[in-house]
């Protein structure tokens, strides 16, 4: 009889066990499925920042990729630079103050050069076998790495000397026959100052010039208006041309710079393209491409690309470009632009003629590979991904504490013609 009534409260308290159980799932369900949709909701208000991508578009396989290289870091990797006759690739490790060399051939990491300040825009020498890199962050210098020994061998102060924390070298471009660096440079303390040319809050912004034969500075030329970033320069090297991403009336400009007499010779609307942070050119057809951030930094989709005529700064045309645009190159042979930004994709435009241009894709790439190099002679295109996580968040798999994570890594694609 007792042990009757002690299997009776067993089952009891075991039962009254299963439906507390049974309870506390369903509310932490419920709980976790509320958390969800509010989430859901505030997003949909933009309450929550999300890097969307544009919706993709029927893409024909203008790339195909061909492989993977494991690459060392955690955070952004900026412009780099490739050596064709060694087959060697050197990648701004921006987030991990290194510069990166990768045998192409072998597919593999073979040195990692630590570096004193964050790498942005690199450049390889042919002539002295150097790789030369400007350095912000308020490391406010440019130094040349050895390309055999793969280690520092010169240093330039810019502007302000070294360790500078008002200004950040950011964008460049090069002069390959006369060996010149041009750095360009903002000034960290502007506030919200917003004005062309010296203003009343700020110095004005300038660009360093420095002599890589002799490792020094030896000029500055003086800009109109003070966020420059999309920089490039005429194969002939007497033209530069600069996208500023200041903010005027909505617009942002181009500096056009003689590099003979090192000033500013014009300045050019585009508009359409506001808050430029990239550039790119075609020399043939004399068109100059910008990418406009139209939301700031690496924000959601879409960016612009602005197609300007390069010896009147004539819009020609207006396209949408991934989010946080931060590369752009031109395939003279296909005629295609490649556009990398932030937000997962690589926008594969095709120029019909030189006034008319059509996106023809939009490639999937890792998230914020905002930067790649093309390689005309190989036909290839290098993306630098940089290790991410993402959680699962769907009405139907509510968000947990698993993270999925990729480790950094260098996609290869091919060109498809």
């Amino acid at each position: 009889m007792q042990v009757t009534k002690l299997k009776l409260y067993a089952a009891i308290v075991l039962t009254l066990c299963a439906i507390f159980v049974l309870n506390v799932g369903a509310q932490n369900k419920n709980k976790k499925n509320k958390v969800v949709t509010e989430y859901l909701d505030r997003v949909d208000k933009k309450d929550v920042y999300v890097n969307r991508q544009l919706p993709m578009v029927h893409m024909k396989g203008y790339l195909r990729l061909v492989e993977e290289i494991p690459m060392p870091g955690e955070g952004y990797y900026d412009q780099g630079t490739y050596d064709l006759k060694t087959m060697r690739q050197f990648i701004s490790g921006e987030d991990d103050n290194t510069l990166i060399t990768v045998d192409m051939k072998a597919g593999k990491v073979i040195h990692v050069t630590k570096l004193p300040g964050s790498p942005r825009r690199a450049f390889f020498v042919p002539n002295t076998n150097e790789v030369w890199v400007d350095l912000g962050q308020g490391e406010n210098t440019v130094v040349a790495v050895d390309g055999t020994t793969l280690e520092i061998v010169k240093t330039v102060e810019l502007t302000d000397g070294k360790g500078a924390n008002n200004r950040d070298a950011d964008n460049g471009a090069f002069d390959y026959a006369k060996g010149l660096f041009y750095i360009s440079a903002t000034y960290a303390s502007l506030g919200t100052c917003r004005v062309p040319g010296p203003g009343p809050c700020a110095p004005a912004s300038i660009m360093d010039v420095v002599d890589t034969k002799t490792a020094k500075l030896v000029g500055t030329i003086t800009l109109k208006g003070l966020e420059p970033q999309g920089v490039v320069i005429e194969p002939d090297g007497k033209r530069l041309y600069v996208g500023m991403g200041d903010m005027v009336n909505g617009e942002s400009w181009v500096n056009v710079i003689d590099t003979e007499k090192r000033q500013v010779i014009a300045t050019w609307t585009a508009t359409g393209a506001p808050q430029i942070h990239i550039g790119g050119l075609d020399p043939t057809h004399r068109r100059l491409f910008m990418g406009g951030r139209q939301k700031g930094g690496h924000g959601g989709e879409p960016d612009k690309l602005a197609v300007m005529d390069a010896d009147t700064g004539k819009v020609i045309q207006v396209l949408d470009a991934p989010g946080g645009i931060d590369e752009i190159l031109y395939d003279e042979a296909s005629k295609r632009i490649y556009v990398a930004g932030t937000t997962g994709t690589v926008g594969v435009y095709h120029q019909d003629d030189p006034d008319h241009y059509r996106l023809l894709g939009l490639f999937p790439v890792g998230p914020n590979a905002k930067t790649g190099i093309w390689i005309p002679e190989l036909k290839r295109y290098y993306a630098a991904v940089p290790k991410f996580m993402s959680k699962p968040l769907t009405p139907m798999r509510p968000m947990t504490d698993e993270w999925i994570v990729k480790d950094a890594h260098l996609e290869v694609f091919e060109a498809i013609p």
